[in-house]
């Protein structure tokens, strides 16, 4: 794998962040949860605190409910007039709770408070109906409801459906007259499928100290005895405002969960999600689904009901989540006890999570875009690092491919990185590796004319002592000897003689000079020529004539020494009568000359050391008259190199001969 890919892959841990960002966030969102559901406590058990504290603030609460007894009524907090009309329609649309009159279980009523009057209405179930005959001056026989209050009686009535009329009851009698009129009360009837319903309007002192409300039955009982009606206390509800803070509601509740007193507001309104769909289920995804019930007995209701306040009531402090719409609603519970440490109600202290929805949905937004903009410069830089790595890492190893050319020679403009990394010190370590290679390698290719030289006073004292040998007299296995060694010294003279003539000719190359050759004249006459030198193979010559002319820049001389050494390379392989093919075209800006023969083909793995010095890839045993050291090809590349060009030799396609390409300069 490139290190592209490599660095492009590790670039994608930074992909770590966002989730390490999400286990942050959602750790600020735990604390910050529970920090307010200490602070919530907190407040509950200080409002607690002080309400038990003062004897007047906790005669407000109603006595815990002795068995048996009727449940208080409860005036639910009006916060808009009603019409009074005798419909329904009113409180069921806001939400107001009825209860039953425990006069049958299908009676039932509902009360509210609205400034000064006690709204009452009242639902019967009594069939057939008689209604008021204005004939008769007493209500008997006639269907009506009678209110009790802690001074008086009071039986309201009608003629039919509409305005009822409410009048004094004295001494049990319920005569109607203008002197038993009740102008206070307000009244009116109308029929239900079932029986009858009132609405009704009273001053809410009459009520302070209990309210029985009960049908007119035939048979004679003694009247029930009188309910305590349950209002909102102002003076409870302003020492709450106290230790109310923004978005933060308290209540304080009776035994039987009727709110006393409330202050504070919350928003209950559905959340209003101004981020992306995709960034909601990535927020939710990484805090977490946290299902929570919905709320129960709501305070329009007038009450407060579940298993968190039903605990606190039996004495414990209690702490919940909730949902109200689709916001958390955090909620701590406090008991509010009396003197005989009997549960006499509770304080409810309630918030929503609104601002810290938004703070951490903020927090979240920008940890998503900051990560996101940390990955991508990450993933950018590791890029763009990796290009510039592989762009060096390619520059030195391009030079390394190249500091070896396919003849051999080392390169002498390696390049050198400055720069103090590991790559760096390999430009450096491959530079003065080539180095010592090059130093080397000339000296390699001037040992022959060191041997050559050294050799010679040696050779010549040996054959010398061998002419003198013969003047002597030997016998016959000693002359064997002495032609066997005069045989070497001769084969070691040519040798010495070959690798003179490779060093005289690396000097006539520094000292030639160049001209403008005609190609094709040249190789025409030295096609003759060969033809007479080489009987035993057939040559013939294929030229390319091209308008710019076949002409090079160079020494005639060693370019013809040069073809020498390919055909008779080419000769020495060529079977008998076989065919060498002279070849001359112009490609792009190059000359090339081509000299293809049959015979065997050249072996895979001498390729590249083809042109070296004392390379040969002949097996026949030299003779006398033959010495091949492998320096004719070599002097073959010493010549092409003078002439700034290049030689090749390869196989043709079939492996049925080989072609050698010399490639110069056309000028």
């Amino acid at each position: 794998m490139r290190i592209r890919k490599q660095l492009f892959f590790i670039s994608l841990v930074t992909l770590a962040l966002p989730w390490v960002g999400c286990q942050t966030i959602r750790e600020m969102d735990n604390s910050l949860r529970q920090g307010q559901v200490n602070s919530l406590s907190a407040t509950s058990r200080a409002v607690a605190a002080r309400i038990q504290s003062d004897d007047q603030l906790r005669s407000v609460l109603p006595a815990p409910q002795q068995s048996g007894t009727d449940t208080p009524f409860y005036a639910h907090h009006l916060h808009s007039p009603l019409f009074i009309d005798g419909y329904d329609d009113d409180w069921v649309s806001q939400g107001y709770s009825f209860e039953p009159l425990r006069l049958g279980t299908k009676n039932q009523v509902v009360m509210g408070l609205r400034q000064s009057q006690l709204h009452i209405f009242v639902q019967i179930h009594k069939s057939p109906l008689r209604y008021f005959n204005p004939s008769l001056t007493t209500l008997d026989g006639t269907d009506h409801l009678i209110l009790h209050t802690a001074n008086q009686s009071y039986a309201l009535f009608a003629s039919g459906p509409g305005q009822a009329l409410a009048i004094r009851m004295v001494d049990g009698q319920k005569r109607v007259d203008d002197k038993t009129r009740e102008h206070q009360i307000k009244a009116i009837w109308l029929e239900h499928p079932q029986g009858y319903q009132l609405e009704i309007t009273l001053p809410i002192t009459w009520a302070h100290s209990g309210l029985s409300i009960e049908p007119f039955e035939s048979t004679t009982r003694s009247p029930r005895p009188l309910r305590p009606v349950l209002t909102r206390s102002k003076e409870l509800a302003s020492e709450l405002d106290v230790f109310t803070a923004l978005g933060t509601r308290l209540h304080v509740i009776g035994h039987a969960g009727h709110i006393i007193a409330s202050a504070g507001t919350i928003d209950v309104e559905a959340t209003t999600n101004s981020t992306h769909g995709f960034l909601t289920w990535i927020y939710s995804l990484a805090l977490g689904n946290r299902e929570y019930p919905q709320v129960q007995g709501t305070a329009v209701k007038g009450s407060l009901d579940s298993e968190d306040i039903r605990s606190t009531l039996n004495g414990e402090t209690t702490s919940r989540w909730f949902l109200i719409g689709n916001r958390p609603l955090a909620r701590a519970s406090s008991p509010l006890i009396d003197d005989t440490g009997t549960v006499i109600g509770a304080v409810i202290a309630e918030q929503s999570t609104g601002s810290m929805i938004d703070m951490t949905n903020q927090a979240f937004s920008k940890l998503l875009a900051y990560s996101f903009l940390a990955s991508l410069f990450a993933a950018v830089s590791l890029v763009f690092y990796a290009n510039w790595l592989s762009l060096r890492i390619r520059k030195l190893s391009d030079a390394a491919t190249n500091a070896v050319n396919e003849n051999g020679k080392i390169a002498e403009d390696f390049p050198v990185m400055s720069s103090a990394d590991e790559l760096g010190d390999l430009s450096r370590s491959y530079s003065q590796l080539l180095m010592r290679l090059r130093e080397y390698t000339n000296y390699l290719r001037t040992l022959s004319s060191k041997l050559s030289h050294e050799l010679r006073t040696p050779l010549a004292i040996v054959r010398s002592s061998l002419d003198n040998l013969e003047h002597e007299r030997m016998g016959k296995q000693a002359k064997v000897y002495a032609d066997r060694a005069r045989e070497g010294t001769t084969r070691l003279s040519n040798i010495l003689n070959a690798m003179s003539a490779a060093s005289r000719v690396e000097q006539a190359i520094g000292a030639s000079e160049r001209e403008i050759i005609p190609c094709d004249e040249l190789l025409s006459n030295l096609k003759d020529a060969y033809e007479d030198v080489y009987p035993n193979v057939r040559f013939n010559l294929k030229l390319r004539k091209d308008p710019k002319g076949l002409r090079i820049n160079g020494s005639g001389e060693l370019l013809v020494q040069a073809l020498d050494k390919l055909i008779d390379n080419a000769a020495d392989f060529c079977p008998d009568q076989g065919v060498i093919e002279l070849g001359l075209y112009r490609h792009k800006d190059s000359i090339v000359f081509t000299v293809h023969n049959e015979g065997p083909p050249l072996p895979s793995h001498m390729h590249g050391q083809l042109f070296d010095s004392m390379v040969s890839v002949r097996d026949k045993a030299p003779t006398e008259a033959s010495h091949h050291l492998g320096l004719g090809l070599y002097i073959v590349r010493l010549i092409t190199d003078f002439h700034n060009g290049e030689v090749h030799g390869y196989n043709v396609a079939d492996n049925s001969g080989v072609i050698f390409e010399l490639r110069l300069p056309a000028c």
